[in-house]
Formats: C-alpha cells, structure tokens, sequence
C-alpha cells in the first residue's frame, strides 16, 4: 500500500509541460542566454523548417533558437495558442519578417528534469519560409 502512496506522489510531484512552459516565455520575454541555456538538455534535437536533418546537441539547438530570436521580428512575435499534454507542447505563434506574415508552430518535448529535449519549428506559408531561411543563413553567419 505505501508504494501505491509513493507511486500517486511522485506522479502528484511531476511537473507537466503545462507546469514548464513558463520558463520558455521567461526566456523569450527576458532574451537570457543564460536561462536558455538551463533550459536546454545536453542531448537536445532541434528540427528547422529550413534544414532537412534535425540538428542534435545542446549547443547546435541553443544556436538555432538564438538565430531565429534575431531572424523574427520578435518586437511583434506572439503566441496565439497553446496546447499541453503530458510532457508536450505546441504554441501557435504569429509575427513578421520584414513585411512577410509568419505563422508557425513551436512543437516541445520536455524531459522529467525540465528541460528541452525535442524543440520542433514548422512555419507558413511558403513565401515566410522562404524569407526565414535567408534571415536564418545570415544570422547563423553572424554567430559563427
């Protein structure tokens, strides 16, 4: 019976994506590399709507989610919508580029301790991946 206890506590005890997601806006909403960089897992995969093979490690995640702060307009990026489920979510978000409209989606994996393991990027329309790539290849230029 006490390891049923344990079992309802510990599940009680987890956090949720629901829970987690706040320390991504407070990334955003802060522009801190030092919160991201917390925030990442060491085994982190990012997936680009402009690269074909998904980019894995911390440090390569950490420089496509700095590459495409600085590629947004993120003085008018906000999300629109999120969804949460167990250790996912999905966040809706709107902005520009130059005077192209971007719609896109975030799609995250959290892990048990907190962090990012899977941070996924799809974007809309055609033409808006089309510009995220060109903003994409010079910031990623002017990080290396």
């Amino acid at each position: 019976m006490f390891k049923i206890y344990q079992y309802i506590y510990t599940i009680l005890k987890m956090n949720t994506a629901k829970d987690l997601i706040q320390k991504w806006h407070e990334v955003l909403k802060n522009d801190d590399q030092g919160l991201l960089e917390n925030l990442i897992a060491d085994d982190a995969i990012f997936s680009s709507p402009v690269v074909f093979t998904p980019m894995e490690g911390k440090e390569i995640t950490m420089m496509y989610l700095s590459a495409a702060g600085q590629s947004f307009n993120m003085e008018k990026f906000k999300y629109t919508k999120e969804i949460h489920d167990g250790m996912n979510s999905v966040l809706e978000f709107e902005t520009y580029i130059d005077d192209i409209s971007v719609n896109g989606v975030d799609i995250i994996e959290w892990n048990e301790e907190g962090k990012i393991v899977n941070f996924k990027v799809m974007i809309r329309p055609f033409k808006a991946v089309q510009k995220v790539q060109q903003k994409m290849v010079e910031a990623l230029e002017s990080l290396g």
